[in-house]
């Protein structure tokens, strides 16, 4: 994804993406409460998400980050300790405005990013996609390359936070896709992933999650399948 709109409100922030080829979206929301200090009018800022993601990386875990808006040369400024970097907004004009389809996927899997992390790690010199299954008893991620060369993943629910799953469901998907998803959130954050045959995969996670009052945010992601004519 190349390019995004940041929506911003009197509440918090919301950033809707989909990547150029329309395999992939990502929505995520930050509520105001999850800022030590949120001061904004309603706006749109259109971001070069490399630009501004490589800003962000120079930050460590207790770096303070400060966002502002140069209204004068529509510019995005980022403040890090001493440090200030500056960059050029995008026209917001020609950005979709992309919504999360509503999605009937009759299987429902809460599990920990560490869980799953593992079988992602060992499936990348493999193959380049991915299967993702569901039973009743199980979740499985399978994925199977050349000269007999396979991951086979499979957790019980005794291994999951909750499984949901009224028939058996499976579907193959990008693995670089979907081992970005699982990836950009901790070990121990509960990814919560719906599922059908031959249908998008849908995954939701907790953001900026509080011991005391809970989550301030939320990511969303939904992945096309890859439908193997072969």
């Amino acid at each position: 994804m190349d390019e995004a709109k940041l929506n911003v409100t009197e509440d918090g922030l919301q950033i809707k993406a989909v990547d150029p080829s329309h395999v992939a979206m990502i929505e995520t929301n930050l509520a105001k409460s999850a800022f030590d200090v949120f001061e904004a009018e309603p706006m749109e800022m259109g971001l070069d998400i490399d630009k501004f993601k490589t800003v962000l990386t120079v930050a460590g875990k207790t770096d303070m980050v400060e966002l502002e808006k140069d209204d004068d040369l529509n510019r995005l400024v980022v403040n890090i300790g001493n440090l200030t970097r500056a960059m050029p907004l995008l026209d917001t004009s020609g950005m979709p405005d992309p919504k999360v389809p509503s999605l009937d996927l009759p299987a429902s899997v809460s599990v920990a990013v560490g869980e799953i992390g593992q079988g992602i790690k060992a499936s990348k010199t493999v193959s380049d996609h991915i299967a993702l299954s569901t039973s009743k008893d199980s979740f499985r991620l399978v994925c199977e390359g050349d000269n007999q060369n396979s991951v086979d993943l499979s957790l019980g629910k005794e291994q999951l936070e909750k499984l949901d799953s009224s028939e058996d469901t499976t579907s193959l998907f990008s693995l670089e896709y979907f081992a970005l998803m699982v990836n950009s959130l901790p070990a121990d954050r509960i990814l919560h992933i719906n599922l059908g045959t031959d249908l998008p995969v849908k995954i939701d996670a907790d953001l900026a999650v509080d011991d005391m009052t809970g989550a301030q945010g939320n990511v969303k992601f939904l992945l096309a399948p890859r439908i193997d004519r072969d």
